[in-house]
């Protein structure tokens, strides 16, 4: 992706509506979608009022050739209104998973892209806003091409009936008035209900996302149980939220259908004395029960809409919000489908997987970020350099300098400044390696294979394994580079997602190379192995290594040791030689 300069995050209020973007998206479908469901709607509102006059027209009459001609219309109207439903339902549905798609990936593509702000939000609840949320937001295209359509022949029936009798039209008016009274009292209610719901599920998602990564430690603390009893008491406040939420949703369908039926009870009654009164044809009677029946089925249909708009609403505001967290809207130009699909990361490359040349070595000069003190320290190529610091914080301050976040870092490749407007487009000439380790749902190869570069030539995988001291995993793991490795390394052990993380970071060959205690997972003698092969693995003209870590197996095959102590340089040299101070002999033995 193309480096910009971010804008403010976005305020929640201020960050456009989700719901107006679907729309806005599909403002040339909408209409004639709109216009082939009223086709489809007065179809089913028209038949009886057909009915009605073939019966007085021509079944009453005796009038053959009307009746048949009556019932023939009738028939080709409804294969009109199948086609015409088939057409409109295909276009509606195909828009709203559309949305559904675009929603799922403007959201994903925004929380990976690393412009984007971090936000502290916890895994499963962005995982269910990503694909619960983004589903029930898109809904809206199910919604619109039947309200407005619907509630317009409604309308125009209640128009009908009361150019029928005054009376009728009271009646039918009377119970559209009432049950938008009630929908305007529990449509606030429903919405707040929903939400709660929504956040209740995703709290409860996030739960057991965190369990699920956490497995092997629950187990090996022997605590199965009480993390068992965490994550129902968790699922049981989201199932009584979805509860509440549906008894609600069940009182407000019980009301909607109660006025909807007192209104057509009305209706019948009316018009019934009419008929008997001799002021109403029998076919007429037909015909306002029909439209009455067809009226009560459309207002029950209609009176479900505060509930699906809350459902739909509270989640595009969910989306809406998540996204302004992430310093991001719905209409972001580079969270379109099209961009999404074209762009990969900028890493500075002229081709995508290349081998980079040498940029010179790592350099910091006067690097006063965090807990350091103008921290001057030089890593050239065809060096392994260790960092050892006596604070931990220490050690966390180098590892965020050098990854670029702040304006001005005092870092630099060669002749090119790290910072936040540049750590994008120098990704290819360095490589910060974490000390918390993150693995991918994948098999080891594809694990391995995440940066390699083109034409790193056969048994580049085995290279990066041995670089990494971790041989030993092909004889254990069953399917060997083909083994599938879950998400987080959940079915390997600490050391063996460590060695696999490093091995990637070998296999990436990134001219600057930055690894932070690598090696904290791994026993002695695996740790002896990996200083070594990883030391020569990286002896090249062109590669510049910083080891920044207190493992004295590092430390001792590094070409240099430079001792960072209270957030300076008090010693460089020899790992032996520095041996002989107090406080780093104390520092290395903790």
């Amino acid at each position: 992706m193309p480096r910009r300069d971010r804008s403010p995050s976005p305020s929640r209020s201020a960050a456009p509506s989700v719901m107006r973007s679907i729309v806005r998206g599909h403002r040339r479908r909408i209409p004639w979608i709109m216009a082939l469901s009223f086709v489809v709607e007065g179809v089913d509102m028209l038949v009886p009022v057909l009915v009605g006059l073939i019966i007085d027209a021509g079944i009453v009459r005796g009038d053959l050739v009307l009746t048949i001609a009556g019932a023939a219309g009738i028939f080709a109207m409804r294969l009109v209104s199948t086609w015409a439903w088939t057409v409109m339902f295909a276009a509606s549905q195909r828009a709203r998973m559309f949305e559904r798609h675009r929603l799922r990936v403007a959201v994903t593509g925004a929380v990976l892209d690393p412009r984007s702000t971090p936000v502290q939000r916890p895994s499963g609840e962005v995982l269910s806003i990503a694909t619960s949320d983004a589903d029930k937001a898109s809904d809206v295209m199910d919604m619109l091409p039947w309200a407005f359509p619907a509630s317009a022949v409604v309308l125009v029936a209640c128009g009908w009936l009361a150019w029928l009798d005054p009376w009728l039209g009271v009646a039918t008016l009377i119970g559209i008035v009432v049950m938008i009274i009630v929908i305007r009292v529990i449509s606030p209610i429903l919405s707040a209900r929903y939400d709660a719901q929504q956040s209740k599920a995703a709290d409860a998602a996030a739960t057991a996302t965190d369990l699920v990564h956490g497995l092997r430690v629950l187990q090996g603390l022997g605590v199965q149980s009480r993390a068992r009893a965490q994550y129902r008491r968790r699922s049981r406040t989201a199932l009584d939220a979805a509860l509440v939420n549906a008894r609600f949703s069940g009182v407000a369908g019980g009301l909607t259908t109660l006025v909807t039926a007192g209104m057509m009870a009305a209706v019948v009654i009316i018009a019934s004395q009419r008929t008997i009164t001799g002021e109403m044809t029998i076919g007429t009677l037909i015909a306002v029960v029909g439209v009455a029946r067809s009226n009560m089925g459309m207002l029950q249909g209609l009176s479900g809409l505060p509930v699906w708009w809350a459902s739909m609403s509270t989640s595009g505001r969910r989306v809406r919000d998540l996204l302004a967290d992430l310093g991001r809207t719905i209409d972001d130009p580079e969270l379109t489908l099209t961009a999404l699909r074209d762009a990969h990361d900028d890493r500075g490359e002229n081709r995508r997987g290349e081998r980079r040349p040498g940029v010179g070595g790592l350099r910091l000069e006067g690097v006063d970020t965090g807990t350091l003190q103008g921290l001057d320290l030089v890593v050239p190529d065809g060096r392994v350099v260790a960092l050892a610091c006596a604070d931990a914080r220490d050690a966390e301050s180098v590892v965020a300098a050098v990854s670029g976040r702040n304006a001005h870092t005092g870092v630099h490749l060669g002749e090119v400044e790290v910072t936040a407007a540049t750590r994008f487009t120098t990704r290819a000439d360095l490589l910060v390696e974490p000390h918390v380790v993150d693995l991918f749902d994948g098999t080891l190869r594809e694990q391995l294979a995440t940066r390699v570069p083109d034409g790193s030539g056969p048994g580049w995988e085995d290279r990066a394994l041995h670089a990494a001291g971790a041989d030993d995993l092909l004889r254990i793991l069953p399917d060997g580079y083909d083994t599938r490795i879950l998400d987080r390394g959940a079915n390997l052990s600490g050391g063996q997602r460590q060695r696999i993380a490093l091995a990637r970071a070998v296999a990436a060959d990134a001219p600057v190379l930055v690894l932070h205690d690598p090696t904290t997972a791994v026993d002695a003698v695996t740790e002896q192995h990996i200083a070594e092969a990883l030391v020569a693995a990286r002896h090249l003209e062109d590669r510049a290594t910083l080891l920044v870590t207190r493992a004295p197996a590092l430390l001792r095959a590094a070409d240099e040791v430079v001792y960072l102590r209270g957030g300076r340089v008090t010693a460089a040299g020899d790992h032996q030689d520095l041996m002989d101070r107090d406080d780093y002999r104390e520092m290395v033995q903790r």
